[in-house]
């Protein structure tokens, strides 16, 4: 078995800066988890543990759909936090969507994995890249100033934006510090 998703990588350039955005202190009465400057992505589907076999039929199944796809650019946007109402416990970064492109690839994907009875995602897709989950709130106060500050410092990276080429299926393996991401399959898109 192995503990799988499907994403868009990040460029190492892209992630320096938005690991970064972790020297800001947060609040004595907040308690974070900062992702990895490494682990960066965009998650397009997470799996869960799968049995290997069936990991490399998506894998073979979802190639025939992505290289229909032409590559495309995604531009970073401001942040965000989910849930927006109740409690907060996960500050991300969204992306601008110049172009339907990275939809229709997940709709198509999407087909892909229900035909494999994969189960399908109850929430909507919405592109973003994790910056850090809350482990505990604290003060709710303390949190909206520190998540305004993050915002902020956010705000220069606005309008920068890269080029997909390629999704990446990665194993994940969870351990005390936080996970690992091992890269295991890539499926290249079209040049545009």
């Amino acid at each position: 078995m192995v503990r799988a998703f499907l994403a868009i990588d990040l460029p190492a350039e892209l992630k320096k800066k938005l690991y970064q955005l972790s020297y800001i202190t947060p609040p004595s009465s907040l308690k974070i988890k900062w992702v990895e400057e490494p682990n960066f992505h965009i998650t397009l589907k997470f799996f869960g543990n799968i049995s290997e076999n069936l990991l490399k039929k998506i894998f073979k199944e979802s190639e025939k759909v992505v290289k229909e796809y032409v590559n495309f650019k995604l531009t970073i946007d401001t942040t965000g936090y989910f849930p927006e109402r109740g409690m907060p416990r996960v500050v991300w970064i969204g992306l601008k969507l110049e172009t339907q492109q990275l939809f229709n690839l997940y709709q198509g994907l999407e087909k892909v994995f229900k035909k494999l009875k994969i189960s399908d995602s109850k929430e909507k897709f919405h592109p973003h890249i994790t910056l850090f989950r809350i482990k505990n709130l604290g003060n709710k106060g303390d949190f909206k100033e520190f998540f305004n500050k993050i915002s902020q410092e956010a705000e220069g990276l606005k309008g920068f934006n890269f080029l997909v080429k390629e999704l990446t299926f990665f194993k994940s393996t969870l351990t005390p510090k936080g996970p690992i991401y091992e890269p295991l399959y890539k499926v290249g898109l079209k040049d545009g």
